[in-house]
C-alpha cells in the first residue's frame, strides 16, 4: 500500500462569495465553488474577507490543490496562496 501527496499550483480570475467558520469560497469562471481552508498571512494582512467588505469582488487567485492519499482515500485540501484586486473599472475610457 503506497501513500502519496501531489501539489499543483493554479491561477484563475475567481469572485470572493463567503467567509464562514475559517473556510473561504470563491467561484470561478467555470462556475465551479472552491472552499480553501488555508490562507497566506500576507493575504490576511492586505485583504479583510472576513467583514463583508470584499464580498462579490473579483481577483485574481494563485492557490495550491494538495491531494494526499490517506488509506486509498484521496484526501483535498486547497490553500490561498495570493490574490490580486481586478480593478474592473480600468478598461473603461
Amino acid at each position: 500500500m503506497s501513500y502519496y501527496e501531489t501539489q499543483q499550483i493554479k491561477s484563475e480570475e475567481g469572485v470572493f462569495i463567503n467567509y464562514s467558520n475559517g473556510y473561504y469560497t470563491f467561484i470561478f469562471s467555470f462556475e465551479e465553488k472552491i472552499i480553501f481552508e488555508e490562507i497566506s498571512e500576507s493575504i490576511l494582512e492586505e485583504y479583510n474577507l472576513k467583514d463583508g467588505s470584499m464580498l462579490h469582488e473579483t481577483f485574481n487567485v494563485t492557490y495550491e490543490e494538495i491531494i494526499k492519499d490517506l488509506d486509498d482515500d484521496d484526501f483535498i485540501i486547497f490553500r490561498l496562496l495570493e490574490l490580486e484586486l481586478v480593478d474592473e473599472g480600468a478598461d473603461m475610457v
